[in-house]
C-alpha cells in the first residue's frame, strides 16, 4: 500500500501533508545518515566524489526550499544525481 492509499477516511488536506511530510522528511534523513556510513574507513573516495555528493544534496535542499517558497503554479526544475 502507498503512503497516498493510507489516507485516513475524513482526513483534512492539513493533516495528510503534517503525516506525509513527517514519514518522508525521516526516510530522508534516515537515507543521509546512510550516506554519512560511506565516511567510514571501509570505503575510499576521493575529495572530489565528496564535494558531488555534498553539492547534490545541497541542491536538492535548495529545490525542495524553492517550491515550499514559490507561487502555486510555478515548477522548479528536477535534481538527479551520478557520480
Amino acid at each position: 500500500m502507498s503512503e497516498e492509499q493510507g489516507a485516513v477516511q475524513g482526513e483534512t488536506k492539513e493533516q495528510r501533508f503534517q503525516r506525509l511530510a513527517t514519514k518522508r522528511t525521516q526516510a530522508a534523513l534516515q537515507k543521509i545518515r546512510l550516506l554519512g556510513n560511506l565516511t567510514s574507513s571501509s570505503y575510499a573516495y576521493t575529495p572530489d566524489q565528496a564535494s558531488k555528493i555534498i553539492g547534490a544534496l545541497r541542491a536538492a535542499v535548495d529545490t525542495v526550499e524553492a517550491k515550499f517558497n514559490r507561487v502555486r503554479g510555478t515548477q522548479a526544475a528536477e535534481t538527479t544525481f551520478s557520480l
